[in-house]
């Protein structure tokens, strides 16, 4: 990404933004992943790679968005004048998990030391970083879809994309790519990989 904005835009339009900062990681990995679908033959690594695959979905667009929550609450109690505090945060950070993690619906069960977590996580000090994890996984599954069901213009419209640098608002770039980030259809579309996913690792584990 760096190399082809680099060696395509002027310096001042070569730095993109930290709204598509992970695309191109995250597509690299999405591709491989793909790659070595295919290839594995043996049930049990199909298995543990799937799951790896997963477990990035919830690292990912669930913890990264939960991260994402937790940092705008954050920041509304600076705004609103409201001392903040290390109790105060820890206690923002646990209600946050237990909605996200169904703890009052008996789903999964939050230990309250947990919320002492938002203190070691390097992100949260620097300001508003950790959603662009959630939006670049989303944007990179729904680029490989295209590209892989595509053909030499999809692909050719992501690599555009990676020289663009900051030659146009984020949005527009990837909208451009083939992703439009103002629906609801690239996070639909992550959806159903995901539980499409978890239907085959059931499968293979019958």
């Amino acid at each position: 990404h760096s190399y082809l904005s680099n060696t395509n835009q002027p310096y001042h339009l070569s730095h993109y933004v930290i709204f598509v900062a992970e695309v191109a990681s995250t597509f690299n990995e999405c591709l491989l992943d793909e790659l070595m679908l295919k290839k594995l033959t043996k049930k049990e690594e199909k298995i543990s790679l799937l799951m790896n695959i997963l477990d990035g979905f919830k690292g990912t667009l669930f913890r990264q968005t939960q991260f994402a929550e937790f940092e705008r609450e954050m920041y509304k109690l600076g705004e609103s004048n409201q001392p903040i505090t290390g109790k105060k945060l820890t206690q923002l950070y646990l209600d946050i998990l237990k909605k996200y993690y169904g703890h009052d619906n008996g789903v999964c069960h939050i230990d309250d030391l947990v919320g002492i977590e938002w203190a070691f996580i390097p992100h949260f000090y620097r300001a508003y970083y950790v959603y662009q994890y959630s939006t670049s996984f989303i944007a990179s599954n729904a680029l490989v879809e295209n590209v892989l069901n595509g053909g030499k213009e999809e692909r050719d419209r992501y690599l555009k994309f990676l020289s663009s640098g900051c030659a146009d608002y984020p949005i527009d770039l990837l909208a451009k790519a083939g992703v439009d980030m103002l629906s609801s259809k690239p996070f639909d579309y992550v959806v159903k990989k995901m539980n499409r996913i978890m239907d085959e690792i059931e499968d293979l584990m019958k």
